[in-house]
Parts: structure tokens; C-alpha cells; sequence
């Protein structure tokens, strides 16, 4: 590949004119237009994209900010279904998807987002892992750099999210859980402020209230995250004098976890204890037995991000406020498994 400085040496022309007919410009004859495009075909010019960003004032990039843990994937299942949605649907509008990732024991998201912010590398953001009160989103609503927030938070601010409907999720699957019987029932959720957190402990409780269950019937564990909080939380149950009958988990890591501790210990998901995920994916299938799961389409939801993200950028673009930002809470469907 060859810069423009390169192009306009090697046809012995000025750079101001290949920078024209390049653009289409009306001021370069036909025959110094068609010499410029072949030559840049042949040679494999390739525009200097910084150089364009500065002129234009964009990038063509929308920045997803990602955790990662390099001990595991770098990207969960889960969110990669999100990512893909969003990568087609701005690949449809002319953007590009830049993913930064980071390291959660070695920097915190806050940190990677200002750096981000402050020089500018992108047009838009998408932040993830929403916090109950989180200082990203106050952050941003103090600069001019559009955002959509991947969950929601505590912040009344008016500002686009899209998130997963975890409330429907947790009730539909108490509901199906006291319909078998169970009345001792427990919910696995990381530890720690993430807002999805907080959204399910919360509507467990509530749920519990409404069927009208004792307060003893139920607890809410809060536990490290990945398999090994699952694994771990699973064996304090066990060690409980009434052992749950029925335990819901946060997400798929939790359930491996509880999996694992179960048959250590002699018992069966589904015929010992009753299991459902209010979090999940396709990957349930390829746990034994299968993982019965809430699961969102994950695609689509990467898509709903990017058309609340347009929202943000239109108003970015024209000055003008939006009416409403999109604040979308996508649906969960029930997946029948047999860890009931």
C-alpha cells in the first residue's frame, strides 16, 4: 500500500490535485481523474484514515469498553452474541466496532474510559457492566461524547440504555419453582455493586413476598464471580441445616460452579436440586442435564444498542435535543432443560 505523497510522486503531479480527483472533485479534468484512480488501484493507495478523522472531525468508530479476564476467555459467551448484533448492524450505517479491553485486576473501568474520552479515538461509546451508581455515566453525561449504556443503572439522568429484563426473568422463574412445590429456595449473585446484581436480589425477595413466602424461605448469596464463586457458594448451601430445594443463578459461571459442588456431593441438578438460570445463552445445552435458562437474543440486543446508539449520535450531530432517549429492557424467553 501507498500514501497519497507516494501517488502523486509517482504521476508526477501535485498532491492537491490527486487529493481532488480522488474526491471527485469538479475541478480535475477527466483524463487527470482517470490516470489517478488507475494508479491508485494498481499501486494499493490506502487514504491515511488519521489524517481524515482530524479533517472530518470523526473516526468511523464506535468504542465498546470490555473486561476481560486473562486466566479465561477473553470475552464471555454472552457478550460476544451482543457484540456480533452490533458489529453487523453499524457495519450497515459505515461504522466500525474498536473493542478496548482491559484487565479488571490490573485497571479499572473508570480509567480506561476517561483515557478513551479524553483523546477522543472514537465517535460514540457503549459502556457494559452497568454499577448501581456508576461514575462513568455521570462521566460522560459532562461531555459532548455520545453513549448508550449496556444496562442500567440507579442515575435518573436521561441518557440510552438497552438492558435484559431481569425482573420478568426472576419472577417467571420463581413462579415455575413454587408451582413444583419448592419452598426453600436460594439465589446465586455476584458480589460486588454491578447493577444486575442488585436487580435480581432485589425482585428475588419481592417475588418471595408475593407468593407469600417467609422471608426463611428464601436467601439471596452473594458470591465471588466465575465457576468458582458457583462452586463455593454451592458448598456453603450444602453445609446449611435446611438445604434449598431450588437455587437460581445469575449467570451460566455460577450454575457450571453449583453443578460442579452438587456432584462432589452425591446429588443430581434436577432430581436433588431444582436449578434455573435467569441469565443465559445457547450454551446451557452442553451442561448435564441441560441447563434450564431465561435466555435473551443476543444478536437482536446488539442491534437494539446500536439503533439507541444512533439516537445519541443524531443528537451529537444536529445539536438538537431527543425527545426520549431509547431506554429498551429486551424480553427473556423460558428454555426448558432438565435441571428442574
Amino acid at each position: 500500500m501507498i500514501g497519497i505523497r507516494e501517488l502523486a510522486r509517482h504521476l508526477d503531479i501535485s498532491i492537491g490535485t490527486v487529493s481532488r480527483a480522488l474526491n471527485g472533485k469538479a475541478d480535475v479534468n477527466a483524463e487527470t481523474r482517470k490516470r489517478v484512480l488507475e494508479a491508485a488501484s494498481t499501486l494499493g493507495y490506502a487514504p491515511n484514515q488519521s489524517g481524515r478523522s482530524l479533517r472530518k472531525g470523526m473516526t468511523g468508530l464506535v468504542g465498546v469498553i470490555v473486561p476481560s479476564d486473562p486466566e479465561q476467555t477473553l470475552v464471555d459467551s454472552v457478550f460476544a452474541g451482543v457484540l456480533n448484533g452490533l458489529r453487523r448492524f453499524l457495519s450497515g450505517q459505515g461504522l466500525d466496532l474498536a473493542i478496548f479491553l482491559y484487565v479488571e485486576a490490573e485497571e479499572d473501568a473508570f480509567s480506561v474510559l476517561r483515557r478513551i474520552a479524553g483523546r477522543r479515538l472514537v465517535d460514540a461509546l457503549i459502556i457494559s457492566q452497568t454499577l448501581r451508581s456508576d461514575p462513568r455515566i455521570d462521566y460522560l453525561l459532562g461531555t459532548s461524547l455520545p453513549f448508550v449504556a449496556f444496562g442500567r443503572s440507579e442515575l435518573e439522568a436521561d441518557h440510552a440504555f438497552v438492558d435484559m429484563d431481569f425482573d420478568a426473568a426472576v419472577k417467571g422463574a420463581l413462579e415455575r419453582l413454587a408451582a413444583l412445590g419448592h419452598r426453600r429456595m436460594a439465589a446465586l449473585v455476584p458480589a460486588g455493586e454491578l447493577n444486575y446484581s442488585h436487580l435480581i436480589a432485589e425482585q428475588f425477595k419481592a417475588t418471595l413476598d408475593r407468593l407469600g413466602l417467609p422471608h426463611e424461605a428464601g436467601a439471596v448469596h452473594r458470591c465471588s464471580r466465575g465457576e468458582s464463586g458457583g462452586y463455593e457458594a454451592a458448598d456453603a448451601l450444602l453445609a446449611e441445616p435446611d438445604v434449598p430445594t431450588a437455587v437460581i443463578t445469575a449467570d451460566r459461571k455460577l450454575a457450571i460452579g453449583l453443578y460442579k459442588r452438587l456432584n462432589e456431593a452425591g446429588l443430581t441438578p434436577g432430581r436433588d436440586m431444582s436449578v434455573i438460570c435467569v441469565n443465559c445463552d445457547a450454551q446451557a445445552q452442553f451442561l448435564s442435564p441441560v441447563l434450564s435458562s431465561y435466555q435473551a437474543d443476543l444478536p437482536m440486543l446488539g442491534q437494539e444498542l446500536g439503533k439507541a446508539l444512533q439516537a445519541a449520535l443524531a443528537e451529537a450531530k444536529t445539536g438538537l435535543p431527543v425527545a426520549e432517549f431509547p431506554r429498551i429492557l429486551m424480553p427473556m424467553r423460558y428454555v426448558e432443560g432438565g435441571s428442574l
